[in-house]
C-alpha cells in the first residue's frame, strides 16, 4: 500500500523502533527532504550510523508509526531529563509528507507523551516552528499549552532564522482531560 492509497482516515500502527526497521528507517530518512529534514535537531544524512546510534541509546523511548505495508510514516521520541529536570520529558515528532494530515502526527505525539509517563515524567515539552499553525494546534488539542517563543531562536539549513514555540503538558493539569479523551493511562 503506497501513501496515495491510504484511506485518510486509516490509522499507522505505532511502536516502538526495534532493529529489524533498519530499511524501512533508511528509506524514511531518505525521502526527507527540504522542509521535513531543515528543523530536525539530527543530521539523518547517514541514516544507518544514526539508527545504529538509537539502538544504542537507553535514556530515550524510540517509537514509529507503519503504514499498512510496514514502511515507516512518522518517528517520535520521548527524552527524560536528568538531574533537577528529571521530572521533565522532551518529546519530538516527525511525519513524513505523505502521511501529514492523516492522523499520523497525533497518534505519535500521543503516543510519546505515554511514555514520557511512563518514564516517571510529569511535565512534557515539544518544540516547534511558530509558524506551523496546524501543528501547535494538533499539540494544543491534546493539552499541551504555549509557555515561550522564542524569537528567531533556530536557524533551518537555508539560513533562515526562525521562531521557535516551546509548548508544555503538565500531566495533573490534565488528568481530566486525558480521560476524557480516552487517554487514561496518561492521567496518571
Amino acid at each position: 500500500m503506497t501513501p496515495s492509497e491510504l484511506d485518510d482516515r486509516a490509522e499507522a500502527v505505532v511502536r516502538p523502533l526495534q532493529p529489524g526497521d533498519l530499511d524501512a528507517f533508511t528509506r524514511f530518512a531518505m525521502a526527507l527532504a527540504g522542509e521535513g529534514r531543515r528543523f530536525l535537531k539530527e543530521d539523518l544524512s547517514d541514516p544507518v550510523k544514526v539508527f545504529a546510534d538509537y539502538q544504542r541509546e537507553t535514556a530515550a523511548v524510540r517509537l514509529a508509526a507503519l503504514d499498512g505495508a510496514g514502511e515507516i510514516a512518522g518517528l517520535a521520541g520521548a527524552f527524560a531529563g536528568e538531574g533537577w529536570s528529571s521530572h521533565v520529558a522532551e518529546i519530538r515528532v516527525v511525519v513524513g509528507a505523505a502521511y501529514r494530515g492523516r492522523g499520523v502526527g497525533r497518534a505519535l505525539a500521543r503516543a510519546a507523551l505515554l511514555e514520557a509517563v511512563k518514564l516517571g515524567c510529569s511535565h512534557v515539552y515539544v518544540e516547534v516552528i511558530a509558524a506551523q499553525d496546524a501543528l501547535v494546534a494538533m499539540f494544543q488539542d491534546i493539552g499541551f499549552e504555549p509557555e515561550a517563543l522564542l524569537v528567531d531562536f533556530v536557524r533551518d539549513s537555508d539560513g533562515e532564522n526562525r521562531d521557535l514555540m516551546l509548548l508544555t503538558h503538565r500531566v495533573d493539569v490534565n488528568q481530566a482531560r486525558n480521560r476524557l479523551w480516552g487517554m487514561d493511562e496518561v492521567a496518571g
